[in-house]
């Protein structure tokens, strides 16, 4: 060392400095990724001893004792604002190091370039930051810890465009003393935490993969305080479906789980107050649980509500921005990438099926697609059989974003009060917004990958593809219904006095259409829905029994609409009998009930609405196959 006297680092830490022979660093620089020590500070003054004195004079503490004591205690709580050399959140060799949107005790903010920061001004007042690239150690430009309006902040710049205030918790309390805390989720939960953390990784993880297994577990295995309350509670609440799957679990009792869900989604909604890329996990795992009768954001409106919240805090820490030059772990990128999707998913399918106003703006979303490697997991992490492929769950995962993208186009360009004041008439405005979008869905068809196909079965193993086939008719019957409208404003002859054979021609695709739907419920299996799906297939079955309903009821053929009433009665059997296999065929069973479903299926075209006989196929004739998502 070149200097006799402790660095700047270890002075502010009052710990030892250590020389290293073959290096300028000290130990206590070298492990916090320091490139160099400093000795920029002067020393502190000695102190000098205090002789005793006997005198009365001396017996009582002076008044310039009293304030240099005043002096070091407001000194030791300046001292408790964050510096860039505090002591790091996790053990050095965790892989939770030199993470941006995971830190135990601070949470970061985008600093956007037309807020009130200037980049250019931030850019003439920099210190440097370890932060390591690809696995590599490297230096990133970042802003000295500082305080700006009586709050201690620093500014984290992880690429030439991305800067991020991160903000200590001590700056940001919780605003109730009655907050959720992690020993009120285990109280609920315990002895069966560890239990219910492995059940969710082996189900619901490999098919809606917005965790990284890796970092849940380093900490739990720790210790289960490591992890917030409102994502600990959200994991034990989706864990609760598949209890009966744990032997351990099998001869307890179950927990109360709208206690848990309660507190979960209050533990959610105080994490807003100190955002981490957990609250929006934690808020996305809630999303996918159906409790009418609890406090979770089921409602309409609720859920609406809670989701805009997750997209607005997920922009807030940068989940729409493209991370891949980032100076932050390569597993963090493919983390955000993957919450960013799912946002993207949540949003298009709550709009398409719940008739929202979507919040995001695939536009302003600059996170680039899915790719294999962006996922943290492999088929080696695999703990059972049974659980289903984390592969395969890869590959259902990045179609689902890609079909969200596809969901999105139809809410925006056949739904929105613009679409549906600009876009009427059959052959002029709806055709040409909907044709590209059929290309869109027949070319997702084409590619499907053949693990995902629905007869595709491992036995033993569950298979959660088939919420992706819902998915898929949701969004084809989508489309179809503006067709249907339109052509209800269009003439059905042509000039010649004959019947539109294009309109036809539409009507019997959508006649196929319902029998791949109702053949699809006739061939779930136990595999398929004791699997995880996700909490829009309630909200996607209840369009596709809506769309049953319409066709009959726009129906102008007695031999069509004899069929139409048919497919509906076996489509309600099939619900009926599945019932208890699934909350969301609960849910739709009810839902179609309200809407008017009784009506729906006894009705019959009217005589004066009748038009010749179609040549149509009936289901001797034509047995449509289940993986016949695109037939136009």
């Amino acid at each position: 060392m070149p200097n006799s006297r402790a660095c700047d680092v270890c002075r502010k830490r009052k710990q030892r400095c250590i020389a290293l022979d073959d290096s300028s660093l000290c130990l206590t620089c070298r492990t916090l990724g320091i490139e160099q020590c400093t000795f920029l500070e002067p020393p502190p003054p000695k102190r000098r001893r205090v002789t005793p004195q006997t005198s009365p004079a001396n017996s009582q503490p002076s008044q310039t004792n009293t304030n240099a004591t005043s002096n070091v205690t407001g000194q030791a709580k300046d001292s408790t604002a964050p510096s860039s050399t505090s002591s790091p959140d996790y053990p050095i060799h965790s892989i939770l190091t030199e993470t941006l949107g995971l830190e135990k005790s601070r949470s970061c903010e985008l600093v956007g370039p037309n807020g009130s920061h200037d980049w250019l001004l931030l850019s003439n007042d920099v210190d440097y930051q370890h932060v390591p690239v690809n696995g590599l150690g490297q230096r990133t430009p970042g802003i000295p810890t500082r305080k700006q309006g009586g709050l201690y902040t620093q500014i984290r710049r992880v690429d030439e465009d991305a800067l991020f205030r991160m903000v200590p918790d001590n700056v940001s309390p919780l605003e109730s003393k009655n907050h959720v805390t992690v020993d009120d989720i285990e109280n609920i939960v315990k002895p069966h935490g560890p239990a219910l953390v492995r059940l969710y990784f082996r189900i619901v993880h490999p098919s809606f993969p917005i965790l990284h297994k890796q970092v849940f577990i380093e900490k739990y295995e720790r210790t289960y305080k490591e992890i917030t309350p409102h994502l600990l509670g959200t994991v034990y609440c989706l864990a609760t479906k598949w209890w009966m799957y744990d032997e351990e679990l099998l001869a307890e009792g179950k927990l109360d789980e709208e206690a848990l869900a309660s507190l979960a989604y209050r533990a959610v909604q105080e994490s807003f107050l100190r955002p981490r890329l957990n609250s929006v996990q934690a808020g996305l795992l809630l999303l996918q649980r159906n409790l009418p009768s609890s406090t979770a954001p089921t409602s309409s409106a609720l859920s609406a509500t809670f989701l805009a919240s997750l997209i607005a805090l997920g922009q807030q820490m940068g989940l729409h921005l493209d991370c891949t030059t980032w100076a932050i772990p390569s597993w963090e990128r493919g983390l955000r990438k993957r919450l960013a999707w799912a946002l993207v998913i949540q949003d298009a399918f709550a709009a398409l099926t719940q008739g929202y106003h979507q919040v995001l703006h695939l536009v302003d979303w600059d996170v680039l697609p899915l790719e294999p490697s962006d996922f943290s997991e492999g088929r080696q992490d695999e703990d059972t059989q049974e659980q289903p492929s984390i592969e395969d769950g890869k590959i259902m995962f990045m179609e689902m974003a890609k079909l969200a993208i596809v969901a999105n186009q139809v809410v925006r360009g056949l739904y929105l009060p613009k679409a549906r004041r600009n876009v009427n008439d059959f052959y002029t405005q709806v055709l040409p917004v909907v044709e590209p979008i059929g290309r869109q869905l027949a070319e997702l068809q084409k590619n499907l990958a053949p693990e995902l196909r629905f007869e595709y079965h491992e036995t033993g193993r569950l298979n959660a593809s088939a919420c992706l086939y819902l998915m898929h008719h949701a969004v084809s019957v989508a489309v179809y219904r503006r067709l249907i409208w339109a052509a209800q404003d269009t003439d059905p002859f042509d000039p010649l006095g004959n019947i539109d054979q294009f309109i036809v021609f539409i009507r019997s695709t959508q006649l196929t259409r319902v029998r791949t739907i109702v053949d699809l419920f006739r061939q779930l299996q136990s595999q398929h829905m004791e699997a995880f799906w996700i909490a829009a297939a309630g909200s996607c079955a209840t369009m596709l029994g809506s769309f049953l309903g319409l066709m009959n009821a726009t129906s102008r053929n007695l031999a069509e609409s004899q069929e139409l009433r048919l497919l509906m009665k076996d489509l309600e059997w099939q619900l009926r009998i599945k019932a208890k296999m699934g909350d969301w065929i609960q849910f739709t069973l009810t839902r179609l009930q309200a809407l008017g479903w009784d009506k729906w299926k006894n009705m019959e075209p009217a005589e004066d609405m009748l038009l010749q006989p179609l040549a149509i196929q009936t289901p001797d004739m034509y047995t449509p196959g289940v993986n016949d998502f695109y037939t136009a």
